[in-house]
């Protein structure tokens, strides 16, 4: 009709959008289908937790609609994969049946609750939605591993940080130098000995030696990150980070020998080894920090590059993971070795004010796994970093935990 506007729909998909629907509808269809030659050996439920964790990924688009796409896909495509008869979308067992309707309702619900989760800790579902997913094909990793693209992802790790690290920072610490030296010196003599006695928890062997190596990392590299997300003194945390990381370089060999658990190990062979993938990466890193004043521009970039280099980490450790009964020992032991130390971060933390001792709680109690793993492959072999990989989401789910529980108490908008 003349005069009347023509009503034309205003809303049109973003492109981006359209891109994460496309792979939400074919991540979990592919896991399904890369699972098939390990269905007769693995169980179903194993099998449904993996493709959920495709799901997981798509979460990190912030966006419901592909999530919703992705749950349907990962239930349709466990039912035409892993349900008998194989190939078809009709289900022969009533219990497979109950089990393809809560896979596609968890991933639903899990899904929504990543899809907000990501919009202030995309980081942690990342990794979380990696470490599940090195469990699914986890043979590219392993051969990653095995031509020591581990030591050389940790080498770039430390160097990275270490760029992130202003000089002048370090300036400001004469106050808490106390502070700072008894929180190293308590964490160099009390967490290896923790790491010991919750050790005794894993059958001896691989697994054992790798929950060990925990109580012998520095601090956490991520740590500077949650304790800046939590209010705290990030100087104080790269602080405690630079000395401890040099520490584990020139002690390690020691700390095990005194341990008794590695009676063969060439201590020599294994300070060359950490000089060279952690000590001069973070000495060569300081130094251009501090000769390089442009860098600081460019903390925000560097950041985001740490965060990848940690999930690629994540990655390549979890993926030595073969998941057995075993390790419900190995969860145990390190679920008490983080009680443990998150109680001695607290105690060295008493009446200190609030930013160094958020800072001192977050560096003592969150440990380095990927230099734990570095360690561990270095003395005891790629097999003996199993462990490393739960460990390592374990304490960044601790440090996201404090940094929300921080940010709540402030009432700082998330």
């Amino acid at each position: 009709m003349r005069g009347m506007p023509i009503l034309r729909s205003t809303w049109r998909p973003h492109r981006s959008t359209l891109v994460w629907t496309a792979l939400a509808a074919g991540l979990p269809a592919t896991s399904a289908a890369a699972l098939v030659d390990v269905r007769e050996s693995t169980g179903n439920a194993d099998i449904a937790l993996l493709i959920l964790a495709a799901v997981l990924v798509v979460a990190m688009s912030r966006r419901p609609g592909p999530v919703v796409v992705a749950a349907g896909s990962a239930a349709l495509s466990y039912d035409f994969f892993h349900t008998v008869p194989y190939h078809s979308f009709t289900i022969a067992n009533g219990n497979d049946q109950v089990a393809t309707l809560v896979l596609g309702l968890l991933a639903l619900g899990i899904g929504l609750a990543a899809t907000r989760a990501a919009r202030s800790y995309e980081e942690l579902v990342l990794i979380v939605a990696v470490a599940t997913m090195s469990q699914a094909v986890p043979e590219p990793a392993r051969l990653i591993v095995s031509h020591s693209g581990l030591d050389a992802c940790l080498a770039v790790l430390v160097f990275v940080t270490a760029l992130s690290i202003p000089i002048s920072a370090f300036a400001s610490l004469g106050s808490h130098l106390r502070r700072i030296g008894v929180a190293i010196v308590a964490g160099m003599l009390v967490l290896p000995a923790l790491a010991w006695v919750v050790s005794r928890l894993v059958v001896a062997g691989a697994l054992r030696h790798g929950v060990l190596v925990v109580g012998l990392a520095p601090t956490e590299i991520a740590s500077v990150a949650a304790v800046s997300l939590a209010g705290g003194d990030a100087t104080v945390a790269a602080c405690v980070l630079v000395v401890t990381t040099m520490i584990t370089v020139g002690g390690a060999g020691l700390a095990l020998r005194l341990l008794g658990e590695a009676a063969n190990l060439d201590a020599l062979s294994l300070l060359g080894h950490l000089a060279l993938i952690v000590g001069a990466p973070m000495i060569i890193g300081l130094f251009v920090r501090a000769r390089v004043a442009r860098l600081a521009r460019f903390e925000d970039s560097l950041a985001r590059l740490s965060i990848a280099l940690v999930t690629l980490l994540v990655w390549l450790v979890a993926s030595q993971v073969r998941l057995s009964r075993s390790y419900v020992g190995v969860a145990g032991a390190l679920l008490l070795f983080l009680a443990g130390s998150a109680a001695l971060g607290a105690a060295l933390a008493w009446r200190a004010p609030k930013p160094v001792a958020t800072a001192v709680l977050l560096s003592t109690s969150m440990r380095d796994f990927a230099i734990a793993a570095g360690v561990a492959v270095a003395a005891f072999g790629a097999s003996s970093s199993a462990p490393l990989g739960l460990y390592g989401v374990l304490v960044i789910l601790w440090g996201m935990a404090v940094a929300t529980r921080n940010r709540l108490r402030a009432r700082v908008p998330t």
